[in-house]
């Protein structure tokens, strides 16, 4: 999605929060007719919905036909103010380049990076998904987790083949361990936004034979067996895994988040 495209966040309210799975049963087609070609993505949780338009549409039909659903807000801006910057930038972790763009390409990175074997590139859309990797949250996921990958000092432990990253988001963690060394990665994540961004990224750094990205609640995934678990997610939800001992005998742990 280029910087400068509009867009059209419809926040929808619904009586019955099981009404809004209309959103994952239905294609957008049968729900929004024509108008569909202008949806970008949604999200819904709990008993609120947000539908990313490219352009205004009139959902009035849409409303006649579910009764339960309101319209309660129209958020108007442009995709780069959604993303706060993530509209072409190239960031860098030590051995890691992390370039961020709807056009960046790896082949341009590889040249770049001179061809130097130490070096790995990830290329990164997020579409409408959180993560990018220019966040001082997961800037500080991406910095621990070299640090495990590619330690300084001889580790006492080989580095994990293995890793669960929970609230995946773009991808950006799950796709980096895979880069660095893990062979297999799994990614969860609740939004549908999130898990069409990791999907998408995941097919962009030819990575899907190693990361599996799957939705649904970090919390369904606390006995997952990984060596590795990642998790930048809010602190309500970490408070959750700790009760659940998602984090017992792990033999790494990258936890970050926000703190509401």
């Amino acid at each position: 999605m280029l910087p400068k495209t509009p867009l059209f966040i419809y926040e929808i309210r619904a009586l019955n929060p099981k009404d809004l799975e209309i959103f994952a049963l239905l294609s957008p087609q049968a729900l929004f007719g024509l108008q569909a070609s202008f949806l970008a993505g949604f999200h819904f949780e709990a008993d609120f919905a947000f539908l990313f338009f490219t352009s205004e549409v009139n959902l009035d039909d849409f409303f006649s036909h579910y009764h339960s659903l309101s319209l309660r807000y129209i958020h108007r801006l442009r995709y780069d103010q959604w993303q706060d910057g993530a509209e072409s930038v190239k960031l860098k972790f030590g051995p890691l380049t992390v370039r961020v763009g709807p056009g960046a390409s790896l082949a341009e990175e590889t040249q770049e990076l001179d061809f130097d074997s130490s070096q790995q590139a990830i290329d990164i859309d997020p579409l409408l998904a959180f993560g990018y990797g220019g966040h001082p949250t997961t800037k500080a996921c991406l910095e621990f987790l070299l640090k495990i990958y590619r330690p300084k000092n001889l580790p006492t432990n080989p580095p994990p083949a293995e890793a669960l990253d929970l609230g995946c988001g773009t991808g950006i963690l799950a796709l980096a361990a895979a880069k660095l060394g893990a062979q297999r990665v799994v990614g969860i994540d609740l939004s549908h936004l999130a898990v069409s961004a990791s999907l998408y990224n995941a097919k962009r750094n030819c990575l899907e034979d190693k990361v599996t990205i799957l939705q649904g609640l970090a919390q369904n995934f606390a006995n997952y067996k990984a060596p590795l678990v990642m998790a930048n997610i809010p602190l309500f939800t970490l408070k959750d895994l700790v009760a659940l001992g998602t984090f017992d005998q792990r033999l790494w742990l990258i936890i970050s988040g926000l703190l509401t």
